[in-house]
């Protein structure tokens, strides 16, 4: 009885942890969801629930049944005892961790709890310790472990039943059976979280009408156990059917590439042809990409935030292109696409054995066929993700870390020394002879957000006037004010790089979305869309017009070469040249799939945002299908790291 009682006790405390959840995230849920998608939430949850509370309560059973084989009465008690106080210690720690990430990256665990083993632990151990109350935070959580495990105390003791009268009540052997039988079928059920033909899966969690809702069905083990499983099993690189469902990589390749379709080598699939120089040839090239720079700063209702004015000038001799998407939710996963060529597939590239050496589409020795030094700029630590070695692995010539930027200044800020002494140093390496390309990762608009932005220049400390009816009363303009600091860096050494240097070419580009906006309900645009900017006066075609222009990171590549190139140079590319007008207009990246008139999350692709009027609406079959196409690059990306080039073997082995 007491085994029941504990499964009871696990069963409510994940469910009372789940409204937890929802009354702390509230104003993220959608304007769509009525008491009934709550309701479907909870019901959908409590399945969950029920699952992972048998599991622990499993070890509860175990121990009653070996005491009464025993004649052991306290084994069972200290089993059951054991077992509850570290259930309690380990779901107060992991739902103040759910809470935590929650609030951080607006979704339950995901691959990022993977992401922290191959992260710098001491930058980020660091930049929780100044970001968050983390003594008030241990403190109160001790509070609440003590206080549950003398709540669950307490709840034990409550109808205490003699084992004697208990025994009583069932005389006959075929009554206990059937007592016995039942219990174990209720703990089967509870177990597989059902009673239908399968137990609860994954799937199971898409039952309402909002993204957040439905994010808050699992609870946090769930979350975990999935997260894990599916990373783990992408990054064993056993199962191509995770990405391609129907395990066939020939049918990817028909998909991804259809004017190729006949060919057995991903290689000759990816071969490009240079088209020509559209004006003159850059004697620097810069692909810049900066910390967490969204887009949604650029559209024009935000303007008032002053946050993008910089960039906002460059455009005016530039192209500025809003339909743009990264290749990764996070900084790694989009430069490793940027340096390699590759989309995201899942593996974890920069430590994939399989690309300790450069691959046909990575960036470095392409433009070093061109005639380019290549260099990288980081201004973090450059072990940070192995960021230096892959840097070298992949062709640069030259790499170049925080520790040589400023070593006396760089342990100030755990992530990276400021933008505007990365860019100065930058230009302090980067002279007019020999041609160079040049990489360059900024680190300015992430947290501890310690840069005094005020001081800098930054005149918003409060909503403005439009603004007001919308911003949440939590908004930190301090922090905002990072990304203008960031604009304002980037933005002057754009205009001294161009006075020093004569032809450049510069293209900037945001690593991921910042995860911090206005108020707690972004749309799918505002929370996956990045900055995609273009400047080389002379160099760009005329004529173009970046509002009827889409791509993601994977197109930057081919864009670069065929701004670069002569006439045919041969390359291989992912992507496709965004400046191509005679092609579709569509970027494909890790999160979205974007035209200029449409984005769609490829989780939920029976939805579409329209970008002009900023709302959803159904998707249709056509935009449905560029999920298709997304799959197939990922599944097509995996292969070749896993497998190399020859798609001869028709199924992964």
């Amino acid at each position: 009885m007491k085994d029941w009682k504990f499964w009871l006790f696990a069963f409510g405390l994940l469910a009372l942890l789940r409204v937890l959840m929802l009354l702390v995230f509230a104003g993220s849920i959608g304007t769509r969801a009525d008491w009934m998608e709550v309701l479907k939430c909870l019901f959908t949850g409590a399945r969950f629930d029920a699952s992972v509370a048998m599991y622990w309560a499993l070890p509860c059973f175990a121990g009653t049944l070996v005491a009464v084989a025993a004649r052991r009465r306290s084994l069972a008690e200290t089993t059951r005892a054991v077992v509850a106080t570290l259930f309690v210690a380990v779901t107060t720690l992991i739902g103040a961790v759910a809470i935590g990430f929650f609030a951080e990256y607006k979704d339950h665990f995901n691959h990022w709890i993977l992401g922290v083993v191959f992260d710098d632990m001491r930058a980020v151990l660091r930049t929780v310790w100044k970001s968050y109350p983390v003594i008030p935070a241990v403190f109160g959580m001790a509070v609440v472990c003590v206080a549950l495990v003398r709540l669950w105390k307490w709840l034990c003791g409550i109808g205490r039943i003699d084992p004697e009268r208990a025994t009583g009540l069932i005389r006959s052997v075929s009554g206990r059976a059937i007592v016995v039988l039942s219990m174990a079928a209720v703990a089967v059920v509870a177990v597989r979280g059902s009673v239908g033909r399968r137990p609860v899966q994954l799937k199971d969690a898409a039952v309402t009408k909002d993204r957040v809702l439905n994010k808050l069905v699992l609870n946090p083990y769930s979350a975990l156990k999935y997260a894990i499983s599916q990373q783990l099993e992408v990054i064993r690189g056993r199962n191509l059917q995770v990405l391609w469902p129907n395990g066939d990589i020939r049918d990817a390749a028909k998909t991804a590439f259809p004017s190729a379709a006949g060919g057995c080598d991903l290689d000759s699939m990816t071969m490009r042809v240079a088209q020509g120089l559209p004006g003159k040839r850059p004697r620097h090239v810069f692909l810049v990409v900066l910390e967490s720079y969204d887009a949604w700063p650029l559209l024009d209702r935000y303007r008032s935030l002053q946050l993008s004015e910089g960039v906002r000038s460059l455009a005016r001799e530039g192209v500025l292109i809003p339909a743009f998407v990264p290749a990764g939710a996070g900084t790694m996963i989009s430069v490793s696409a940027l340096i390699t060529g590759l989309p995201y597939s899942g593996l974890v590239v920069n430590y994939e054995p399989a690309c300790r050496t450069p691959l046909p589409t990575s960036i470095a020795p392409i433009f070093k066929r061109l005639g380019y030094r290549t260099r990288a700029f980081y201004a973090g630590y450059l072990s940070w993700q192995r960021f230096g070695d892959f840097c070298l692995e992949q062709g640069f010539d030259e790499v170049h870390g925080g520790g040589d930027i400023d070593e006396g200044g760089l342990l100030k800020r755990e992530w990276g020394v400021e933008d505007d002494k990365l860019f100065n140093y930058v230009l302090g390496k980067v002279s007019d002879d020999p041609p160079s390309f040049n990489l360059i990762l900024s680190a300015g608009y992430h947290p501890p957000y310690s840069t005094d932005v005020f001081g800098h220049g930054y005149g918003v400390r409060q909503p403005p006037p439009d603004l007001k009816p919308i911003c949440s009363r939590t908004l930190d303009f301090k922090v905002l004010g990072h990304l203008w600091f960031a604009d304002h860096s980037f933005s002057s050494f754009v205009l001294e790089a161009e006075k020093r240097l004569g032809t450049t070419l510069f293209a900037a580009t945001g690593d991921h979305w910042s995860r911090r906006f206005v108020n707690e309900r972004p749309n799918a645009y505002e929370r996956t869309a990045v900055l995609m900017l273009w400047r080389g006066r002379g160099v760009l075609p005329e004529g173009l017009d970046g509002k009827r222009l889409a791509g993601s990171h994977t197109d930057i590549l081919p864009t670069m070469i065929e701004l670069a190139a002569q006439r045919g140079f041969e390359y291989h590319a992912f992507g496709r040249n965004m400046f191509d007008l005679a092609g579709p207009q569509i970027g494909l990246g890790s999160q979205a799939i974007v035209t200029p008139d449409w984005l769609l999350d490829p989780t939920e692709p029976n939805v579409v945002l329209g970008l002009r009027e900023m709302s959803d609406r159904p998707a249709t079959a056509t935009e449905s299908a560029a999920v298709r196409q997304w799959q197939a690059l990922r599944a097509l990306s995996w292969w070749r790291v896993v497998n190399g080039p020859d798609l001869s073997a028709r199924k992964t082995p």
